[in-house]
Order: C-alpha cells, then structure tokens, then sequence
C-alpha cells in the first residue's frame, strides 16, 4: 500500500505539467505536496486537469492569475483547466497541501452529453471560475473536507475504493455547481455547437491516437470540413487539430515511460508514431529534450561514464 506523497512538478517547454496516473484508466491522481521542496516550489505551471487543493499542515501561497492567496491549515482553492499557477512556500517551511487532480471526462462518460453540457462545460469555460478559494463559506468548507476523506480513501485503497472516489467527486462537483450557478449560466466563451463538435473530436483522438489519422478522419468524426474542423480548433483551444493530436501522442508515450518496460521503439509505436527516429523530434521538440534523457531524468538515472 502507497501512501500519498509528495510528486515532483515536472513541466514540458510550454510549462505544461507532465501529470502521471497510479491507474491510466483511472485519470485520478492524488498528492501531499511538501512546499519546501525545490521540485515542488517556485514552479509555474498547468495542466488541463482540474485541481482541488487544500493545506492540511503550516500555511501555503498560491500564486494564480488574480494574485497571491495564503491558505492556512483546512483552507482550499479550485484552480481550473488551464490556469497557469505556482506554489510558494512562506517563513513556517512546513506548509503541506492535498493536491487531487483529475480529468473532467472522469464527471461523464462517452455518451453522457447531457451532464457534460450543462454541468461540466459551463464550469470549464467560465472565465469567472478559473480559480476561487475554499475557506468561508459552509459549502466551500464542506469541499475541503470531502478532499481529506478523497486522501483517507486513497491511501487505504481498500476494494471499492476507486468507486467511493468518484462519488466523491461528483459530491464535489454537485456543490461547486449549485452553487456557482450565477457564474455559470454568464458562461458563453464557447457556443453548444462547438462544444458539442470539439468532444467528438477529442473523443476521436484519444481513441485512435495510436493509428494513423489525417486531418480528414478528425473533421470526419464532427461531421465537418477539414476547415472548419481547424477553425473550430483555433476558436476553442487555440491550436491546430495536429498539433493536439502529437501532443496528446507524446502524454501516452511518458504514461508508457513511466508504467511499463517497453523499449522506445516499441512506445514509439504504440504513442501513435512511424518511426523512432520522428517520435524523438516530437518529443523534443514539445518537452525540450529527448525520450532517453526525459526517462533517465524521472528515474534519475545517470549514464554510465
């Protein structure tokens, strides 16, 4: 049994975090971050899962978009998909924070449009929720306290427990709506068309990375030309359908990094990729050093002189 711990913030050239998963089926990941950490602190980052955190030892700045926030012990912030933010640590040096971080699909499943479109896109893409603090108010307090039970089921990992978790976040999740609601229904950044073409793009993706797929096969999956299958792309996340595609590709590769044995040739193959040798441009390209070297830095091994 693994109890939580604290996880170094590794970041690719756009200051993305690299976020692994005990359980790649499972988009869930867990973590009391020690904030005097130099692996931890000081650290600007994002990532598209959404974070959940709350200081459970000494005192903790947060450091977001809107400003600097010091949480003190049972105190929390939600921080949104996407937002840049950074740890620091204050004078008391032993400020700690539960840290869960998950995927929004993790809230619905393939065929269940409903929930995403009126309870988890909203959320997504209000401007006004990128970050909002969890300390005064009896709902925000009664969030900090769902992560601490979140934390007791993850370090027990009893059976069931992955089951427990999830009901846990839609608890989470059903608060921070009914009560954000004000919030929500101003949320028109991105219209239900688009929304709705985007998931079936993205759901395209994530299932067929690892074949071939040209611009056409995207746009085919939202029924559009490859055009607006662009356009849509720049509208919604402001990149290229391809160039999602390779980064999502190169996240698969470190999940397999990290979680098996396989030889690069192989991970090459199975992340989506023709060749090895292209593998490694992308690679380095997107996190800034090569396939080898990234292993090498996360398992901190030293080559042989």
């Amino acid at each position: 049994m693994r109890k939580l711990q604290s996880r170094p913030i590794v970041t690719d050239n756009t200051r993305q975090e690299i976020t692994s998963y005990e359980m790649d089926d499972f988009p869930l990941s867990m973590d009391k971050q020690l904030v005097s950490r130099n692996d931890i602190a000081g650290i600007p980052h994002w990532h598209y899962e959404i974070q959940i955190s709350v200081v459970s030892s000494g005192s903790v700045i947060f450091r977001t978009p809107i400003g600097e926030h010091l949480l003190r012990k049972g105190e929390g912030i939600f921080i949104n998909s996407g937002v840049l933010h950074e740890i620091i640590s204050t004078e008391e040096k032993n400020g700690e924070y539960l840290c869960i971080n998950f995927d929004p699909q993790m809230l619905c499943g393939d065929s269940d449009r409903l929930i995403r479109d009126k309870y988890i896109a909203p959320v997504l893409s209000a401007n006004s929720m990128a970050v909002f603090l969890l300390k005064d108010k009896d709902w925000q307090k009664k969030i900090c306290s769902l992560v601490f039970r979140a934390g007791d089921l993850s370090d027990q990992k009893r059976y069931g427990f992955e089951l427990s978790l999830k009901v846990l976040l839609y608890r989470i999740w059903e608060l921070i709506v009914l009560h954000c609601r004000e919030h929500l229904l101003k949320s028109v950044s991105i219209n239900q068309t688009d929304r709705e073409r985007l998931a079936d793009f993205l759901d395209y993706i994530h299932k067929n990375y690892m074949k071939h797929i040209s611009l056409s096969d995207i746009a085919d999956a939202g029924h559009v030309s490859r055009g607006e299958c662009c356009r849509l792309f720049k509208r919604t996340r402001n990149e290229s359908p391809i160039a999602y595609l390779m980064k999502y590709r190169i996240r698969q590769s470190i999940k397999l990094m990290t979680c098996t044995n396989l030889t690069m040739t192989e991970i090459a193959q199975q992340s989506g990729f023709n060749t090895s040798s292209y593998f490694t441009e992308c690679f380095k390209k997107e996190i800034g050093t090569t396939p080898i070297k990234y292993k090498n830095m996360i398992f901190q091994i030293t080559p042989e002189s």
